[in-house]
């Protein structure tokens, strides 16, 4: 969050390289984010983006309450997933449904979508494949969980799904587990 919001303003003055990046990266530091016992906390990075942090036992019903206009806020530039990925493309969904919960123009960042890199065996035409020979011995491991693999596949479902969806442009980078960033058009 502190670097992507000291972007905001930094690379919008000085554009990307050598000169935004370090000026980009003094601001960092600056930020405190409080802790917080309640349900919600809001606080203004820098005088360039605000952030509103809320507590809350289903995300996305909350989301799609944000949706049908049961709370009131400002619609979002940036909303970050990291929820139960069995539902990802349900969130995708509602937060490019309407502009009450995410701006047109605005991100959505999903992680994990690469899932241990295991969603490369399971784009495969037959999904999962766990014939592979692999040398680490933590990932012949994670192949053998089943779990990693039901989740792979789900992965790589929503993967394909949400590339295909007309209403967002995706752009996924191999950053440790996988982000994926999708532009509200």
């Amino acid at each position: 969050l502190g670097l992507a919001s000291s972007h905001l303003k930094v690379m919008a003055d000085l554009g990307i390289g050598v000169e935004g990046g370090n000026e980009a990266s003094k601001l960092r530091d600056v930020s405190q984010v409080k802790d917080f016992d309640g349900e919600s906390i809001s606080f203004t990075y820098n005088n360039i983006a605000g952030c509103e942090l809320l507590r809350v036992n289903d995300a996305l019903a909350t989301v799609e309450e944000m949706a049908l206009g049961n709370r009131t806020h400002a619609a979002f530039d940036i909303v970050f997933v990291d929820a139960d990925k069995t539902r990802l493309m349900e969130y995708v969904d509602v937060l490019v449904s309407t502009d009450r919960v995410l701006k047109k123009g605005g991100l959505i960042v999903v992680d994990n979508v690469l899932w241990k890199g295991l969603v490369l065996d399971a784009s495969s035409s037959n999904g999962y494949d766990s014939s592979d020979d692999e040398s680490s011995q933590d990932k012949e491991l994670l192949k053998k969980n089943r779990r990693a693999r039901k989740l792979a596949n789900k992965m790589h479902r929503f993967n394909s799904a949400v590339v295909k969806d007309d209403r967002v442009d995706v752009l996924m980078m191999n950053l440790r587990d996988g982000l994926s960033m999708i532009r509200k058009r």
